[in-house]
């Protein structure tokens, strides 16, 4: 059995009060830490863009971002 079977059987398991009390609590823990993916992404963009081209790197780095064929130069 899955994880995700498992917790399906237990949820059949409780009586119908309980089981749309807790299926409220889900829905409240979801909006939380779907708020909080969306601040830390949010979070790593500014950060990205606050330090854009003032990164120094070293020889091997620079080399490597050289040769990677899937990265995009603005030579502007």
């Amino acid at each position: 059995m899955t994880l995700e079977e498992v917790v399906v059987a237990k949820l059949q398991q409780l009586p119908e009060s309980e089981r749309l009390r807790l299926l409220v609590l889900i829905d409240e823990w979801i909006k939380q830490h779907t708020a909080a993916d969306i601040k830390n992404v949010q979070q790593a963009l500014l950060a990205v863009q606050s330090s854009w081209a003032t990164l120094s790197l070293d020889q091997k780095t620079l080399r490597w971002a050289a040769q990677d064929r899937d990265l995009e130069y603005d030579l502007g």
